[in-house]
């Protein structure tokens, strides 16, 4: 029997399709209701009621144990080594999360399910750092280039020039402290003998429709111009505060937002402001644009529409509702808790 939470989450997410895509066949349309149908209110398994499974600690490896909510995306038990005994401070990765032997978090993070759900590159921590797929396209997904920039990042260099593809692979070319190679898509090893950077050319994996005359990209080429006038500016004693202060990606196209005239705005990949989303600087920690930018890129290039709502500085509101419907959502949009009404705190917890 269906309880009244699942009929809630049934009805959210049949409204959810109805917008998502007008253009699906009567035949997807269908299979989307019969898999929508399984839904089931915080569970952990984000693709099925139940996982038929008879794995027992039988099949187990000597040193290792059942976990729960480890396999076929978080849904079945599956066979692992057993996490850090230490309690730790409460940030260790767990389940529904994709979790590392070691108790860390795994660098690809799934959430949502097989028609609107999304995987991200995750940092060892579980913050969510550059890279993402379709769920239903992410098999190959590994974030090796994205969490390895982000490694980087954090042992203190502040100009990192890897590029990785959208999904977080490595590109092919790649140069970084001078030197540039033809690298393996999925690890970043050298596939020939790397050469100085001003010599990149010669490289068989470089191509000039792609890469253009120079490697840096132009976000990168204004950030590192914006470096040198600061140092110079620094050198004479003064400073221009109208200077905008711009991040990149990993793919060298720039980053969330940008800050111009003590305001940041959410900006596309082009450097170009999204709609309105915008905060004065002073009040823009945890602004991240995701709302923004899945409003206005991500999504219509799917031939999708956002339905949630997003705060003034482009992330998304954690408080949610259809019709009678209240959810909070976390910082990708995603639905986490579904409740009768929101809480007394509106779900800032999640924020």
């Amino acid at each position: 029997m269906i309880n009244g939470g699942t009929n809630k989450c049934i009805f959210f997410l049949l409204f959810k399709m109805y917008f998502i895509n007008t253009h699906l066949s009567r035949i997807w349309i269908v299979l989307a209701l019969c898999f929508y149908w399984f839904c089931v209110v915080n569970s952990q398994c984000q693709v099925a009621q139940t996982c038929v499974h008879d794995a027992t600690v039988s099949d187990c490896l000597a040193g290792e144990v059942l976990a729960p909510n480890v396999h076929i995306f978080n849904c079945c038990p599956a066979c692992r080594l057993p996490g850090p005994t230490d309690p730790g401070d409460g940030t260790e990765c767990k389940p529904p999360s994709s979790c590392l032997p070691d108790g860390s978090f795994g660098p690809v993070q799934c959430k949502g399910d097989m028609f609107t759900g999304r995987c991200f590159c995750s940092d060892k921590d579980g913050n969510r750092i550059f890279g993402q797929m379709w769920r239903n396209e992410a098999s190959d997904m590994s974030c090796a280039c994205s969490r390895r920039r982000a490694e980087i990042e954090a042992s203190g260099r502040k100009f990192v020039t890897l590029h990785c593809t959208g999904n977080g692979d490595y590109e092919p070319l790649q140069c970084d402290d001078g030197l540039c190679w033809c690298a393996n898509v999925k690890t970043g090893q050298p596939t020939v003998t790397p050469v100085p950077q001003e010599d990149m050319k010669r490289l068989p994996c470089y191509s000039a429709g792609v890469a253009g005359e120079q490697y840096l990209r132009r976000c990168e080429s204004l950030v590192q111009s914006m470096a040198t006038i600061n140092q110079e500016q620094a050198e004479h004693g003064t400073k221009f505060f109208g200077n905008p202060t711009t991040f990149c990606a990993y793919d060298g196209s720039y980053g969330p937002f940008q800050i111009r005239n003590g305001v940041a705005y959410c900006i596309g990949r082009d450097g170009e402001i999204l709609g309105s989303w915008q905060v004065i600087s002073s009040e823009m920690s945890r602004m991240n644009c995701n709302c923004a930018r899945d409003t206005m890129i991500y999504f219509p290039e799917r031939g999708m529409t956002v339905t949630e709502i997003c705060l003034a500085n482009g992330n998304y509101q954690p408080h949610q509702n259809v019709g009678d419907v209240y959810y909070c959502v976390d910082t990708d949009g995603y639905p986490i808790e579904f409740l009768d009404e929101w809480p007394s705190d509106r779900c800032a917890s999640y924020a």
